[in-house]
């Protein structure tokens, strides 16, 4: 076995498996350019942070459980030009997360609010938090799943682990019995711990109807209220243009016309 076989192997015993892999290309490089022993080790260490920052990213993706996948530069802020662009972006370096600042998008359905929390929770995991998203549905049917017992501690860990949990699509859903009450527990104990994003096609005066419980709901929004960011969109629905774009006829294609409807014979009485 020859010397850089050897040292691969080493490597891999020892689970350096990006400095295995970069070992050659590095020794060339170390010749050609004449490195000193220092400059050398310190391109493989960055060989292999690199590898693993890239596992770790990969994990907290797959863990945040995305919906959709959804970035900041697929968001088109002209569509609808009162979204607070400078805001936004605000937002995306994530120091509301260090701050364990709340985040409140509100507004009519298809205006973007889900795509934005989404972009906002990849961006937060590429500034190594951890993120888990669920929409209503999803809460709904992690509580009634897990209701009493070491289940229900279970899920609320993992509700309460993360850096950033996303709430989505708030009011879309009425809450059953004891759901309103977890979900006042879980934002209770995270906050100015850790930072949530919360969305809702509802105005926040009327979440007690969702939660069935109006003193549960005021405390909520007493809390996520507190020192959180809210930004309030409205205007056009990208959903519904984009329906609107798919049944709308071509340029140039043929436009059917009405036909006239056949008149009854006349069979007389």
């Amino acid at each position: 076995m020859s010397q850089i076989a050897t040292l691969k192997t080493h490597a891999r015993k020892l689970r350096l498996g990006g400095l295995a892999e970069s070992l050659e290309t590095r020794l060339l490089e170390a010749s050609s350019n004449r490195l000193g022993h220092d400059e050398f080790l310190e391109l493989l260490f960055q060989d292999e942070l690199a590898v693993r920052e890239g596992r770790t990213t990969a994990r907290r993706f797959k863990s945040a459980d995305f919906r959709e996948s959804r970035s900041l530069d697929g968001f088109d802020f002209s569509f609808n030009p009162g979204i607070p662009r400078d805001r936004v972006h605000q937002l995306a370096t994530c120091r509301f997360i260090a701050e364990a600042r709340d985040v409140l998008l509100v507004g009519p359905p298809g205006v973007g609010k889900s795509h934005l929390a989404q972009a906002l929770g990849r961006e937060a995991i590429r500034h190594s938090h951890t993120v888990y998203y669920r929409s209503i549905f999803d809460l709904v049917r992690d509580l009634a799943a897990s209701e009493g017992g070491p289940a229900e501690t279970r899920l609320l860990a993992r509700y309460l682990k993360p850096d950033l949990l996303i709430i989505d699509d708030m009011g879309l859903k009425t809450l059953p019995a004891r759901s309103g009450e977890l979900l006042l527990e879980i934002i209770l104990r995270r906050h100015e711990v850790r930072s949530t994003i919360m969305t809702s096609n509802r105005p926040v005066d009327e979440w007690g109807k969702l939660l069935g419980d109006v003193p549960a709901a005021g405390a909520i929004l007493d809390r996520l209220l507190h020192r959180a960011e809210v930004i309030a969109i409205n205007g056009r629905s990208h959903r519904l243009a984009a329906s609107i774009a798919d049944t709308a006829p071509s340029e140039g294609a043929p436009t059917k016309t009405k036909s006239k409807p056949r008149q009854p014979a006349d069979h007389g009485v």
